[in-house]
């Protein structure tokens, strides 16, 4: 039966009215969904510990970011993170969006965290307790402090001298995120040297210790401050009336320590060295790189080692030569280390020198003397570093000088032992003279039967293939600055030329003080280690190039200026007649 007009309005109406609904259910869930709310792990806490306040929504596009300023007042921001977790229920997809805040209260008091503002949602107010720190009973001991000590306990402190400072940690097992400051005394500089963890027990407390040890070394006289050192860090602690507690970050700890002062002395009266080495123990050692024998223009390295505690290698000073005759000095750059033995510092320093004696004989290296002052007994010491002789015998490129004979004294070998009388100096004599007779007679036989040719000119201007072979690279080394070539290259010539290679024999025949000088430079730096273009050079390449082109022109010229003079065999008196 077809309803009628009265039921059929009747059922329109009540269809726009379900719609309106479902509608309206729709905006109230869409709102409910774009809300944010703010969720606070604790309402009760104590003075420095923190709190954590959660701000989250299910609205994908909702921003979380906003004013803090008024939450900043009454509470420090520590920390801030932000979360969004997805999950997926009946093949629908929801998404939760969390930003997380670590939160301190500034002071102990009843505090309200603010409404905070997103867009057009905000959130409730929440009210937060905190409670005063607990304070000590008389007598117990801190959960955290630090104690300090110098080293030596008492004085005198002098300027430059090392000072132990030892600084000890005591916390216990429930402290996190301790961070401890250093210690800034001025005016001094500061080296760590040792850190050492154990455990000790004050006033029936077990403590964990952290001690550090630090080398202070005053940079000027007068008062030293050393100012407080400060450890920061959170104390877990668990409430008596609570057996389990959730895991929370704990309350901030600060403690300092007490400042100090010292009193710096300057370098006293009774010192009278020349450079201020102050020092707990100072001594002087030596290496020899060669045996007791030596020759003439070799090298002998002398290493010069210095062991200081309570100096570093940088303040230990090199000890002064005196002068040293017949020889030539060549100093190294010095090598050293600094390193410690947990409480002072030990200072190590090589100082090296290349000897080159110039004539035979004793070479004594010779004795060398520092002054420092012991700080451990207050008083002017001197280190003593005892000579050293070597036996300087003839360069083996130069022969013996012959004996010195006086006039009418017969030249004889007598050997070891023999006695020689009379009669056997005379029979002696007169074989010497017939031998002598005999090896003229035998010249002149040979003499004869060969025509006579003519002397060989060894001058600079008519060397052999070998000979310019060598002055070409002493040329090339010369002006690449090659120390190493350059030495070679005129050794290979003087070979060639002269008979043999010393550059010191070499030098000392010329007289050109300048070709000299330069040589000597060169044969110096021989005995230096390879640096690159660093190390140090004694020589300029293209100077000695010049010098001894000069020289070798000169010479040319003397040799060509002194030959016998050319037969004319055309002239008149040289004809046959």
């Amino acid at each position: 039966m077809k309803p009628n007009r009265g039921e059929q309005m009747k059922n329109r109406s009540d269809s726009i009215i379900v719609a309106a609904l479902l509608i309206f259910s729709l905006l109230c869930s869409s709102s409910l969904a774009a809300a944010v709310r703010a969720e606070l792990d604790r309402s009760r806490v104590i003075e420095g510990e923190t709190i954590t306040l959660t701000l989250l929504t299910d609205a994908a596009g909702q921003s979380l970011e906003t004013d803090f300023s008024a939450l900043e007042r009454d509470f420090e921001i520590l920390d801030r993170r932000s979360e969004t977790q997805l999950s997926i229920v009946n093949g629908r997809q929801t998404a939760v969006i969390r930003l997380v805040l670590t939160l301190e209260p500034r002071a102990p008091g009843n505090f309200v965290i603010p409404e905070l503002t997103f867009g057009n949602e905000s959130t409730g107010a929440i009210r937060v307790r905190v409670d005063p720190a607990p304070e000590l009973e008389p007598g117990a001991q801190p959960p955290v402090f630090i104690e300090m000590e110098v080293v030596p306990g008492e004085g005198p402190y002098y300027v430059h001298a090392q000072i132990g400072l030892v600084v000890r940690v005591f916390y216990q097992q429930n402290l996190t995120e301790a961070a401890i400051s250093q210690p800034d005394p001025s005016p001094a500089s500061v080296r760590l040297m040792q850190e050492t963890p154990y455990q000790a027990e004050r006033g029936g407390e077990r403590y964990r210790v952290l001690e550090r040890n630090y080398a202070v070394f005053p940079e000027r006289s007068g008062e030293l401050s050393i100012p407080p050192m400060e450890l920061t860090g959170r104390l877990v602690e668990r409430r008596a009336n609570n057996v389990w507690q959730p895991a929370v970050r704990g309350r901030r700890v600060r403690v300092e320590s007490e400042a100090m002062k010292l009193m710096i002395e300057p370098k006293p009266v009774a010192f009278s060295g020349g450079e201020w080495q102050p020092a707990r123990e100072y001594r002087l050692t030596q290496k020899i790189s060669t045996g007791e024998k030596l020759r003439v223009g070799e090298p002998v390295t002398r290493t010069v080692i210095i062991d200081a505690v309570g100096l570093e290698e940088n303040m230990i000073v090199e000890p002064v030569w005196p002068e040293l005759p017949n020889a030539r000095i060549y100093p190294d750059q010095p090598q050293g280390i600094t390193r410690d033995d947990g409480q002072w510092v030990l200072g190590h320093k090589e100082f090296r020198y290349a000897v080159v004696p110039e004539q035979e004989g004793d070479l004594v290296l010779p004795e060398l003397r520092v002054e420092w002052w012991d700080t451990q007994n207050g008083e002017a010491r001197m280190a003593v570093l005892a000579p050293y002789t070597i036996t300087v015998q003839p360069s083996a490129l130069v022969p013996p000088p012959a004996p010195i004979v006086a006039p009418g004294e017969p030249v004889t070998a007598v050997s070891p032992g023999v006695r020689a009388g009379p009669g056997v100096w005379r029979t002696l004599a007169f074989g010497f003279a017939a031998l002598w007779i005999l090896t003229l007679f035998a010249a002149w036989r040979i003499s004869k039967g060969k025509r006579p040719e003519p002397p060989l000119n060894r001058s600079a201007e008519s060397v052999t293939a070998d000979s310019a072979e060598a002055l070409a690279r002493l040329e090339k080394a010369c002006k690449s600055d090659d120390r190493r070539q350059a030495r070679g290259a005129l050794q290979d010539w003087l070979r060639t030329i002269e008979g043999n290679s010393s550059l010191l024999e070499f030098a000392a025949s010329t007289v050109d003080p300048d070709l000299r000088k330069s040589i000597h430079a060169l044969d110096a730096d021989g005995f230096r280690p390879e640096g690159g273009a660093d190390a140090p050079r004694g020589w300029d390449g293209q100077v000695l190039w010049q010098q001894f082109d000069h020289w070798r022109r000169e010479k040319a010229a003397d040799s060509e200026q002194n030959a016998p003079p050319l037969t004319d065999i055309y002239a008149k008196e040289n004809r046959v007649r």
